[in-house]
């Protein structure tokens, strides 16, 4: 692939402020873009035709470095232009162990400068160390020391604490179901979950924590959860079973019906009841390698089934049997969903 580097002469607009994303046609472009760029031989007009597109905007300019970056995974590697590249899996199963093993020696090489770090929210450190972890598109069951059944989702990290006057779930990336058990000591030891947003008591009860960006999303399938907010002031909130919120540290959400979806992935499986089509590819997305989209046109068509994760290449060939959409690879890496 040829340097794609923008010229040093060229007039260059402002990049755009941290935290935004480029709008989906924006970003379709970029890859449609990158796609180009990507033949042996580019014509000196179609470089500077790029050149003039990326230079024009700073959402251009911000929406090719995400499509560079997602891209850079995948090129360069063995098999890398088969569907979903399945040869990283094993490559990335195996690394991840070794990392954490390198990753636990150099914190306690360097502990007071990666305290510092460790105040980032998403600090890679933190997952790399975490005691219980799992990789794009793995599931995992733990039996807790307690008895409790605690299950990991898709790209999730735990830390576990139990101590004489308390059972602690730290939950640091991704998603977690637990199906609490009375404890064997006595007193009884609180069992929370803290999240980066609040911490979570569990009153005997079955239900899961999915950490967003900037928010957790609690679902009570049964008994009840106390949420607080970890802002001083912020008002709890107590969920009850069948009922789900969306917390952040200043405070949750009203409560509205807990979304299956939140537990049948125990089960390998996204349910969707009425779910939006955008909400469901989003979903879907958390179990495929590199980006899946959906196109705003069809975003808000609706769709109901029970959907297995393990093969997101046949769910999107369903969804195109049964819906008004198609799905366009514009690499194999990027996939969109968009208007049949």
């Amino acid at each position: 692939m040829p340097d794609l580097k923008p010229g040093a002469g060229a007039g260059r607009a402002m990049m755009p402020a941290r935290g935004a994303s480029p709008s989906f046609k924006v970003l379709q472009e970029a890859a449609e873009w990158f796609a180009v760029l990507r033949a042996p031989a580019v014509p000196a007009d179609e470089r500077l035709r790029w050149r003039q597109w990326h230079d024009a905007d700073p959402a251009h300019q911000l929406a090719w470095s995400q499509v560079e970056a997602i891209s850079g995974k995948f090129l360069n590697v063995p098999g890398g232009d088969k569907p979903m590249a399945h040869r990283l899996l094993d490559a990335a199963a195996a690394k991840r162990a070794q990392r954490r093993r390198a990753m636990k020696m150099l914190t306690l090489l360097c502990g007071t400068a990666l305290g510092v770090w460790a105040s980032a929210r998403t600090a890679p450190w933190r997952v790399w160390t975490a005691e219980h972890a799992t990789g794009l598109g793995e599931r995992r069951q733990i039996r807790l020391a307690d008895g409790a059944s605690l299950w990991l989702n898709t790209d999730s990290a735990i830390d576990v604490d139990y101590r004489a006057d308390l059972r602690r779930i730290h939950l640091i990336a991704g998603e977690i179901l637990i199906d609490t058990a009375p404890d064997i000591q006595s007193p009884a030891r609180p069992f929370v979950v803290d999240t980066a947003e609040a911490r979570l008591r569990a009153l005997g009860t079955r239900y899961s924590v999915y950490q967003e960006d900037g928010a957790s999303v609690v679902a009570v399938f049964d008994g009840a959860v106390s949420v607080e907010p970890l802002q001083a002031g912020a008002r709890p909130l107590l969920l009850h079973a069948g009922q789900q919120s969306r917390v952040t540290r200043t405070g949750a959400d009203a409560p509205v019906p807990a979304n299956e979806a939140r537990r049948s992935w125990s089960n390998g499986l996204i349910v969707a009841e009425n779910m939006r089509l955008g909400d469901f590819i989003a979903e879907l997305s958390r179990y495929r390698r590199g980006y899946l989209g959906c196109a705003p046109e069809v975003a808000d068509l609706r769709i109901v089934g029970a959907y297995a994760v393990g093969d997101t290449d046949r769910v999107l060939a369903a969804l195109a049997a049964t819906l008004p959409v198609r799905v366009r690879a514009t690499m194999p890496w990027w996939v969109v969903v968009v208007p049949k």
